[in-house]
This record gives C-alpha cells, sequence and structure tokens, in this order.
C-alpha cells in the first residue's frame, strides 16, 4: 500500500499540471449493417511533446455506443480514458445551415408582424372614416344642433357632402386593403410552416453529449489524426427497385435502382462516406456445442383401457395438425461490390448525409439492363386471363439484392408492386409484368351423367374430365405456357391415371409432382382446347382424402 498511494499522488499531480486540449469531433463515415449501423467519428488535434488531457467532443450519450467505443489516436500514448455524463462539454457553434434556417424563420415572424400592425393602422382610419361618417349623418339630420342661417346652409351642405365622400373613400379603401392583408397572411403563415419544418427537420440532433478525455503522452510535437468508431441501433437500410419491360423486337428489363437509407440515432449524418453491408455483427461467430446424451430403456406403462382413456383425453387434446412443409430459399442480401468471406459491402463514391428522425434518403445506383423474353403464363384453375412473363438472365456480374420494395413497368407505365427474391450473377428467373385482357382463359369440369361428361363418383373410384379454354383476342403471336395439375399419391392402394389432349409439354414442372404444363404458340384471334381425363382408384374399405 505504501508504494501505490504514492503512485496514485504522482498521477494525480502529473494530470493536474497537464495542459488541456479540446478537439470537436464530426461523423465522417457511417457503415450501415442489417442491424445496426457503425458510426466513426474524426477530428485533428496538434500537441506538443509532453503529457497532456485531451477533452474530444460531440459524442452522443448512448450507453450502448460507449460500450462498443473505439479510439485510434497515432503518435499518442494513453495513459487513462474518462467518460461521464453532466459534465462540461466543448461549446459547438450553431452550422450555418441551421443558422439560415433560424434566420429565415424569424424573417416570416417579422413579416407577419408587420403585415399586423399595418393591417391595424387601415382597421383604425377605417374607424375614424366611420366615426366622422355617423358626426356627418347627425349634422345633415340637424340632430343635437341648431339650423344654420340660410346664406349659410349651401355652405354646410356642400362641407358635409365633401366629407362623406372622403369617408366613405377611406372605408373602401380599408376593405380593400384588408382582404389583401388576408391573402398575404395566409400565404405568410404557410410561409412560417414550411421554415418551422426546415428548421424542425435540422434540429432532431440530440443535443446531449459525453464528456469523453484522454490522459496522453506525446513523444515529440505531433498532429494527431482521432477516429472514435461505436455502434448505433435504429437504423435500416434495404434496395428499392423499378422494373421496367420495354416491348417491341427487342425487349428488354431496365432496372432502376435505390438503397433507402434512414435513422433514428440521435445524430445527424451531414456528408458522412456511407456504406451499407450485407454482414452481421450480431451473427453466431462459432459453432455451436454438443453435450452427451444419456439413453435408457425401462418396463412399458401399464395400457389404459380405452373408455379411460377417451374420458381423460376427450375434448382436451386436439388432433395434431400435419402441415405441408415449408420449403424456405435463403434470399443473397449482398450487393456485388466488395465481397468478403464477412459479407458484401456497397460504398458511395459521393459524400450522403441522412438526418436523424427527419427523412428517408434515397440513393441512386447505377441502372442495369437486362435482355428479356417475353411470353404468357396461365393457370386456369386460378385464374381467367394469362400474365405477362420477362424471363431475364442476370448478365450485370453484380448480385441482386432481394427486396420488398419493387415497381413494375410495362413501357413506362406502372403495372403494379410485388417483392423481388433477389437474383445471384449469372442466374435466371421470371419477372410478372401484369395481366394480358386479350388472352381469356377458362377452365370447367365436364358432366358425364348428361350425354357422357361431367364427374361419375363410386365409393371406390373417381373419374373427371376437366377442359381448358384458352382464347386469343389481341392482335399479337403469343408463346404462351398453361398450367394445370392432376393429384398424385405415395401409397401402392391409391392408383391414380391421367391422359391429356395435346400432351403436356412438361411434367412434374419444377420438381414439383403432378404439375403440368402446356407450350402453345397463340396466333391472334386463335382458340385452343386442351383435356385432361383423371381417374382415381382405392379399396372400397378406405376414404379418399
Amino acid at each position: 500500500m505504501r508504494f501505490v498511494l504514492p503512485l496514485v499522488a504522482s498521477l494525480l499531480a502529473s494530470t493536474a499540471m497537464a495542459e488541456t486540449f479540446t478537439a470537436q469531433s464530426r461523423v465522417s463515415a457511417v457503415t450501415v449493417y442489417p442491424s445496426e449501423a457503425r458510426v466513426t467519428r474524426t477530428a485533428e488535434v496538434t500537441l506538443p511533446a509532453g503529457s497532456h488531457r485531451l477533452v474530444i467532443g460531440g459524442l452522443p450519450y448512448d450507453p450502448e455506443a460507449l460500450e462498443t467505443l473505439q479510439i485510434t489516436h497515432p503518435g499518442l500514448t494513453r495513459v487513462a480514458m474518462h467518460i461521464g455524463a453532466g459534465f462540461p462539454v466543448i461549446a459547438q457553434g450553431e452550422t450555418a445551415e441551421k443558422a439560415a434556417a433560424k434566420a429565415r424563420v424569424e424573417e416570416v415572424e417579422d413579416q407577419i408582424a408587420a403585415l399586423k400592425r399595418e393591417a391595424a393602422e387601415a382597421r383604425l382610419a377605417a374607424d375614424g372614416a366611420e366615426a366622422v361618417l355617423a358626426f356627418l349623418t347627425q349634422l345633415g339630420r340637424g340632430e343635437g344642433a341648431a339650423l344654420p342661417a340660410p346664406e349659410q346652409l349651401r355652405e354646410v351642405i356642400s362641407t358635409i357632402g365633401e366629407e362623406t365622400a372622403q369617408a366613405r373613400d377611406t372605408i373602401l379603401r380599408a376593405e380593400a386593403q384588408q382582404a389583401g392583408f388576408d391573402r398575404q397572411m395566409v400565404e405568410l403563415k404557410t410561409a412560417l410552416r414550411a421554415a418551422q419544418a426546415a428548421l424542425e427537420a435540422l434540429s432532431q440532433q440530440s443535443d446531449e453529449e459525453v464528456y469523453l478525455a484522454l490522459d496522453v503522452v506525446a513523444a515529440t510535437d505531433v498532429t494527431v489524426p482521432l477516429a472514435l468508431s461505436y455502434a448505433a441501433q435504429d437504423v435500416r437500410w434495404g434496395p428499392a427497385y423499378a422494373f421496367d419491360l420495354t416491348t417491341g423486337d427487342a425487349p428488354q428489363v431496365t432496372l432502376r435502382r435505390e438503397v433507402m437509407v434512414e435513422q433514428g440515432t440521435g445524430e445527424d449524418w451531414v456528408d458522412v462516406a456511407l456504406r451499407v453491408s450485407t454482414s452481421m455483427p450480431d451473427q453466431q461467430i462459432e459453432a455451436g456445442p454438443l453435450y452427451p446424451q444419456r439413453r435408457r430403456i425401462e418396463d412399458p406403462a401399464a395400457p389404459v383401457p380405452q373408455d379411460m382413456e377417451r374420458r381423460l383425453y376427450a375434448g382436451s387434446l386436439a388432433e395434431p395438425v400435419v402441415e405441408a412443409p415449408i420449403i424456405v430459399e435463403e434470399a443473397d442480401r449482398s450487393f456485388e461490390t466488395i465481397t468478403s468471406e464477412a459479407g458484401v459491402t456497397y460504398s458511395f463514391a459521393d459524400l450522403v448525409s441522412v438526418r436523424s428522425d427527419a427523412e428517408v434518403a434515397y440513393l441512386s445506383l447505377p441502372d442495369v439492363t437486362l435482355s428479356a423474353e417475353v411470353s404468357a403464363l396461365a393457370v386456369p384453375r386460378r385464374d381467367e386471363t394469362a400474365y405477362r412473363i420477362a424471363h431475364v438472365a442476370n448478365s450485370s456480374g453484380e448480385e441482386l439484392l432481394a427486396s420488398s420494395n419493387s415497381r413494375f413497368f410495362v413501357d413506362g407505365e406502372l403495372i403494379g408492386s410485388a417483392e423481388f427474391a433477389g437474383l445471384a450473377a449469372e442466374e435466371d428467373t421470371d419477372l410478372g409484368f401484369g395481366p394480358i385482357d386479350g388472352l381469356r382463359i377458362s377452365r370447367d369440369v365436364l358432366d358425364q351423367s348428361e350425354g357422357g361428361r361431367g364427374v361419375i363418383s363410386r365409393s371406390n373410384q373417381r373419374n373427371a374430365v376437366a377442359e381448358i379454354e384458352v382464347e386469343n383476342l389481341t392482335d399479337e403471336v403469343w408463346p404462351l405456357r398453361v398450367l394445370d395439375q392432376v393429384p398424385y399419391s405415395e401409397q401402392e392402394d391409391l392408383e391414380i391415371t391421367w391422359s391429356a389432349s395435346p400432351t403436356p409439354s412438361e411434367e412434374n414442372v419444377d420438381k414439383q409432382r403432378g404439375i403440368l404444363a402446356w407450350d402453345l404458340e397463340l396466333q391472334p384471334g386463335s382458340t385452343r382446347l386442351i383435356t385432361l381425363n383423371t381417374r382415381l382408384d382405392w379399396p372400397e374399405d378406405k376414404v379418399l382424402r
């Protein structure tokens, strides 16, 4: 202990003797991840050789940010770091942008005050004119006063007429001015709301900062670039797409791309180097553990009488529902720009500004143009018309991210919105571009009981005949794919046979059992028929499900 106390006293004395320097940091770079952002603040300070205390301003008060804070200061040796709230921080002046916004609000407020004064003066003049008019009216009636001598009456009448006309003119001018004042006031109040909104957008940043001080030692006189990085929450980014199909002899799809970024971190990002990344800093970083699995055997439980079992379980346990298996395909969520094992990062060349809790930024990316093969797709069981499909291959060399915010156009006309599942480089996919009203589809189950049509049902057999009709009412030749289905079984006792005319072009489409496809070419004004016969046979003591 006798060695520790002198050491502490020495450190306190050296700190007290050290000169204090200040540096104001600003957000200069941000990397936005799916679940958080990494914010980097920078500053620069010049220090002489020796021991110093360096106070760094600008860091917002955020306990989570402080837990992840990392500071680099090349050329300095750090002795200690002090972090706290409630201490004085560096005073930071208003930005020119915020000062201009405040000045605009004050300017409009002054204009409103001046207009109110001018309107009040006009009302006072009108009130005075009305008082004069009332007096002249009484005078003209001879109320409250003796009539003048006959030789003066003509002069009095002339004076009353002139003064009355002047008073009425003053009142009319005041009323016209008031109408103009009202219009100007509406315009000024609108301008004031706009100016206040602009100022409010610049005022969302939190003013609460953290006291951050470093006790450092500089071996020589040095200019030090400081960097503070920390994690920030309440951020979001994602791609926004617009797919525009150009029809004609050489159809193509132009993909207009934007990256949507919004943040509510409490600090504005002004002219920062922005990156968006698909990396997941909060993901699992090591293999999961395995634990020993002990198994044992024991005597089986005594059987429960069926009547007791029914009493115990009837009404208390629902029959388990066996759901169809769900296949989840994980969409690739990366831009092809900087690829690493950790993910893909896209960097923007220009500096970006995003205000906290005030705006959503849409940052443009280069367009992608893809050659397209246009055809029609019909699913008669679900729809009464065919849909325009563009088959494209991603020849851009970039990974196209999945997007829940995608709009689809045909020759510049908006068709609708849908999700885009994403597309890896060199992969191909089908994109839907809305219905084709001139391709009519119908599907009917024919009744065999009437002239050999329809459905015949027995306890162990079911026959069905379906007829699909496709009609082209357009003036174009349409390559059309028709999808339908027949049931399938994995039980030997349930036999399923089917036949179709014409024969399907493909069976088990996309490895889905029972899905059939017919590839047709429909001429303008033509109609095609597809007939599908299905038969199911099963033992008489079984029930078809």
